[in-house]
């Protein structure tokens, strides 16, 4: 009788054994089975024809391959249209950029009346690409220089990003001219700013380096970047607007619209996740971005900038995902200083 209890007892704890090593990725954990639910990953980004969504469809190209799970991209008008899908959890990674990542995290500009003050529940898995941006001007329209945008059609609020609308003003900032100075002209995207001015509605906006628009623009009125003032005083107006710092770009291949050595904004952009995300998929995710990072590049160029040694920031706006630091602490670039810095931005 107990012979068979114990033969019983034997089978059941096989059973279990196998069940956890068909049912997790790494282990019988909780987190792991349900990273196995998964099989479909939703990830927003900007419009399609924006450098963000080249980034997010990069991206989700190689963690699909990677991951067995197949990663969607979902263009949008940008982080004010798929946050609030984050909190419903319709949407489960995004790209976006230091600035919308903390104002949307902490339910600030207009992410406060998006989210009712609370903010919006995601946590930073990689940073990756520094941007680099300034103010586009079609060739025909005679802009030459930040002054002549004066009494000009400018690009300047983005309803979908709030983070472009502070680049469009601390552009002007650091040209020392007020919005009033130009005639503003709303849209709801950085790419359909560049439409604009392919289709003669506008005369400059915001645009990043690389983005296929701006070779459009190049091939029917011609594209120049506006290089902005790297005066200290100009510098911190433009700082005060937005986080960034200038970079100074020369012509050359991939660089549509840069004419001359040209002062231009730098900042960074996050692949985030929402913040219940199982760590175990985290984990997974970070290590397929670290082992197959080279493919990225070969998928895009633009992409070369999301490497491992950018993975880890200490000037983060919002905390990584503990998945991430989990990966991080085992390729031992996780320090003592972005331990305390997370732990500071855990509490806010």
């Amino acid at each position: 009788m107990r012979s068979g209890r114990q033969t019983t007892a034997r089978i059941c704890l096989l059973l279990t054994v196998i069940v956890c090593m068909v049912f997790s990725f790494t282990g019988c954990s909780g987190n792991a089975g349900k990273s196995r639910q998964i099989k479909v990953l939703s990830m927003g980004t900007h419009g399609v024809g924006s450098l963000v969504n080249a980034m997010g469809t990069g991206l989700a190209t190689v963690l699909s391959e990677g991951l067995g799970i197949e990663v969607r991209v979902v263009a949008s008008s940008g982080p004010t249209e798929w946050l609030p899908m984050v909190a419903s959890e319709e949407m489960d990674l995004g790209v976006l950029n230091a600035w919308d990542a903390q104002m949307g995290n902490e339910g600030k500009s207009v992410y406060g009346r998006l989210s009712n003050g609370k903010g919006f529940p995601i946590l930073l898995i990689t940073s990756g690409h520094k941007a680099l941006n300034g103010v586009v001007v079609p060739e025909s329209s005679g802009i030459r220089a930040p002054q002549d945008l004066k009494g000009r059609r400018y690009v300047g609020l983005f309803t979908g990003s709030p983070g472009i609308t502070a680049q469009a003003e601390a552009a002007l900032a650091n040209f020392g001219l007020k919005e009033t100075d130009v005639n503003l002209i709303p849209v709801p995207s950085i790419d359909a700013g560049v439409r604009n001015l392919v289709e003669g509605r506008a005369e400059a906006s915001i645009a990043n380096v690389g983005m296929g628009i701006v070779s459009e623009l190049e091939a029917s009125r011609g594209a120049r970047f506006l290089s902005f003032d790297p005066s200290p005083r100009a510098v911190q107006k433009m700082q005060a607007k937005f986080p960034s710092t200038l970079f100074k770009v020369s012509p050359g291949s991939g660089k549509t619209g840069v004419q001359a050595d040209t002062f231009l904004m730098s900042y960074d952009f996050y692949l985030v996740g929402r913040a219940n995300l199982p760590e175990e998929l985290v984990y997974l995710i970070v290590r397929t971005l670290w082992e197959k990072n080279e493919e990225l590049t070969r998928i895009n160029t633009q992409l070369q900038d999301w490497t491992p040694s950018n993975f880890v920031t200490n000037f983060n706006t919002i905390a990584y995902h503990p998945g991430a630091v989990r990966l991080y602490r085992e390729k031992n670039v996780w320090s003592s200083e972005m331990q305390q810095r997370q732990q500071e931005l855990e509490k806010r």
